[in-house]
């Protein structure tokens, strides 16, 4: 007999075998397809969420100090004795920082507005005045129309770019760039649209000059740094606290003079959850995976056994215990083969039915189905699976025959 004889031969009799028995098979192999689908959709939905978390994280002022100013230690270093801190925005803007801060950006807020539309309105939306290194300090992304111009800012003309939340409540229905909004009595063109998860999903961005007009901007609201790319948070912390001891004359060590926060600690629990929540993702997916295994092995066991009597039928009638272990095995991967296409099938309906995962207002987990993580599914479960069944057909092919003909 023929190597390709063989072959066809025995997945002919394992196909006849399985569907002799037609209750079990289909319940081994729907065990099978309901492992592949968990874990495709776990994992589909793990990358994801790792992914949002990500985007989330760079949104929120990933490697950015935040410096709000406070009051000096008073008499017996009582806070509210001191001497509040007032930075001017002109100074600030003119200051030379060292080269541990890449970069610097002050705001201004305003509160006690609602933002409206030609026809829909929010009763609480607060504008932040920012000048023209705010992008580049937050990096935010520009998902619609464009930040402020240079001749905008120069000349604080009414232009606002707004925070993709509030785009949402007051244009629904369509692109805002190019519209009017009207905050406390001011109508405002639309230029652009950013996504910023670090502040109020509501907010307004105006430039700096313009808020003159609505209220004194001379003294800041805080200051955002972004640290030169490998400067220790410490170094450049202390370098923003001594560049801005000498423009408000306080003492540098003073640590009430400016509330300062920094997202480094933040920054490295993110990190451990998203390692994390991976971690937990494969946990289950590989327990998924090992029970459907060990659902076939175990069913392939039970069959052996019962089978008991016909194997050692076979055997006296010529069957070699080479034919009869690689009948046994090929029903293990005519199931795998099966219940994997199922399973696949049944993975991708379900993260396409799914479709994301909302995180906050403006940011969701895509659920995407991802045929490299469903092949390597199949494949460690097959391995299961393969080497489960590599036991019952071993043992059904050094069976003797005549001890196998008086089995009961």
């Amino acid at each position: 007999m023929t190597p390709i004889t063989f072959v066809r031969e025995t997945l002919r009799m394992a196909a006849g075998d399985l569907a002799a028995r037609p209750l079990r098979s289909v319940l081994s192999m729907t065990s099978f397809a309901i492992g592949i689908a968990i874990t495709t959709v776990l994992v589909s939905m793990g990358n994801g969420l790792a992914t949002a978390v990500g985007q989330i994280l760079k949104s929120m002022g990933e490697g950015q100090i935040a410096v709000t100013p406070g009051r000096t230690t008073g008499i017996g270093g009582q806070r509210r004795s001191g001497r509040p801190i007032r930075l001017r925005y002109h100074d600030v803007e003119n200051l030379k920082f060292p080269p541990s801060i890449e970069g610097v950006a002050a705001y201004f807020d305003l509160r006690g507005g609602g933002a409206s539309s030609y026809r829909y309105s929010i009763s609480f939306s607060p504008v932040r005045a920012v000048d023209g290194d705010y992008l580049g300090v937050r990096q935010l992304p520009v998902i619609e129309g464009r930040w402020f111009s240079p001749l905008e800012e120069s000349e604080g003309r009414w232009v606002t770019v707004l925070n993709e939340g509030v785009r949402k409540i007051i244009f629904p229905e369509g692109s805002a760039v190019g519209q009017w909004v009207e905050w406390r009595g001011r109508r405002m063109t639309v230029v652009g649209v950013v996504r910023d998860e670090a502040n109020f999903a509501y907010m307004l961005f105006i430039p700096y000059r313009t808020v003159s007009e609505m209220a004194d901007g001379r003294y800041i609201s805080g200051i955002l740094a972004r640290p030169a790319p490998g400067t220790p948070w410490d170094k450049a912390i202390a370098d923003v606290r001594r560049t801005l001891s000498g423009l408000a004359a306080f003492d540098p060590a003073d640590v009430q003079a400016l509330e300062i926060e920094d997202n480094s600690k933040f920054t490295g629990q993110v990190a451990a959850v998203t390692t994390a929540l991976h971690a937990l993702v494969f946990t289950i997916a590989a327990v998924s995976l090992l029970l459907g295994g060990l659902g076939v092995a175990n069913m392939m066991v039970i069959a052996v056994t019962e089978r008991t009597r016909e194997l050692g039928l076979r055997k006296a009638l010529g069957a070699t215990p080479r034919g009869i272990f690689f009948q046994i095995l090929c029903e293990s991967l005519v199931i795998l083969s099966v219940g994997g296409g199922v399973g696949i099938l049944l993975g991708a309906l379900a993260c396409a039915s799914v479709g994301y995962v909302p995180m906050s207002v403006t940011y969701r987990a895509d659920v995407r189905f991802d045929l490299e993580s469903a092949l390597v599914s199949i494949a460690g479960l097959a391995a299961v699976a393969i080497l489960a069944g590599t036991i019952p057909a071993r043992r059904a092919a050094a069976l003797p025959a005549a001890e196998a003909l008086r089995w009961e």
